[in-house]
């Protein structure tokens, strides 16, 4: 928050002060864009412009609850309101609070902080007894989270001429923590000449990934990466924010190397502790999320430890994709 945004009484403060007190200020922003997208307010509203008690009627809210996350959303610059008080979507915000497929997409992210915060109350117990929650307590997160990852991983594999070629003509690609399949169904839908293979260990979310896949070219197999026993069968496998939750990584990585044949590539996307610059933007959100990460019982990797995983592998590349998250490619 920049000093001129402080209330008059408190701009002599400290720059510190003008920070934290963002803080504060931030904590309300991620739910106002959570609660405009889970109730559909922020769709309507980009849709036409639209008055307080239209949006009332429309919906049929109870109208305090409208009427605050109205006049809140205005003051935060979420939505604008034109002289006639019709509340509209500027074309950034429309961007950055509903567009999935562009990369400067930030809605998804706000939900999962939103959701995820709803389990905070565990941190007592983290600290104290040292007792985790799994993550698959709120699988709602992490589908949230992760509409940018994989429209950034298909961005990237349009860019890339040996992976978007492969997948134009056909080939097998293995989904190693597919989670509820969303991207498998994303890839379907884009590469149709294709077949695609997921696993996951978790019972709610291969359910729902069958669901997803039913009629289409895709198997899922409850599996974790470090049981799986395939042999030269795909020509790319993808770890999506998975690696991270594998409790021994170099398993999966020696699975996922035998699962692929000669010349196959490894695509993982990750979020990586940087390993200076600790108090930058850029790496503030990681850093904070740290927290997130530590009540499920693990950690964020550095680029080292990536590339120390991948060292049986040849050509190892980190392409950045903004916000500390990287696509790590890698041939057999």
């Amino acid at each position: 928050m920049a000093q001129a945004d402080l209330p008059a009484v408190m701009k002599a403060r400290s720059a510190g002060f003008a920070r934290l007190w963002g803080y504060s200020v931030g904590f309300y922003g991620v739910w106002l864009a959570h609660i405009g997208r889970q109730t559909g307010l922020l769709e309507r509203i980009a849709h036409r412009p639209v008055s307080v008690d239209e949006l009332v009627s429309a919906t049929k809210m109870h109208p305090p609850a409208v009427q605050a996350w109205c006049s809140a959303a205005i003051a935060y610059g979420l939505v604008s309101e034109k002289k006639d008080k019709k509340m509209y979507l500027k074309p950034e915000m429309k961007i950055m609070l509903l567009d999935r497929k562009n990369p400067d997409y930030l809605g998804g992210q706000f939900s999962y902080l939103a959701l995820r915060s709803l389990e905070y109350g565990a941190f007592q117990d983290l600290f104290r007894l040292g007792r985790t929650r799994e993550m698959s307590y709120t699988l709602g997160a992490i589908e949230q989270a992760t509409d940018w990852d994989h429209y950034s991983f298909l961005t990237a594999i349009r860019r890339d001429k040996k992976m978007s070629r492969l997948l134009s003509q056909g080939c097998r690609l293995l989904d190693v923590g597919c989670g509820t399949g969303s991207l498998l169904a994303k890839m379907c839908a884009e590469y149709p000449k294709s077949s695609f293979v997921g696993i996951d260990p978790c019972d709610k979310a291969v359910a729902a990934a069958r669901k997803i896949a039913k009629g289409k070219p895709i198997k899922i197999i409850k599996q974790a990466g470090e049981s799986m026993v395939f042999e030269n069968e795909f020509d790319i496998v993808y770890l999506g924010e998975s690696l991270y939750a594998a409790r021994d990584k170099q398993k999966v990585v020696s699975n996922c190397r035998h699962a692929l044949e000669k010349g196959g590539t490894i695509a993982i996307v990750e979020g990586l502790l940087p390993e200076s610059r600790l108090h930058g933007d850029d790496s503030r959100l990681i850093m904070g999320m740290q927290l997130d990460f530590a009540l499920q019982g693990y950690r964020f990797m550095t680029k080292k430890e990536v590339a120390r995983l991948l060292a049986k592998f040849s050509r190892v590349r980190f392409k950045a994709l903004g916000g500390s998250v990287y696509l790590v490619t890698a041939i057999k």
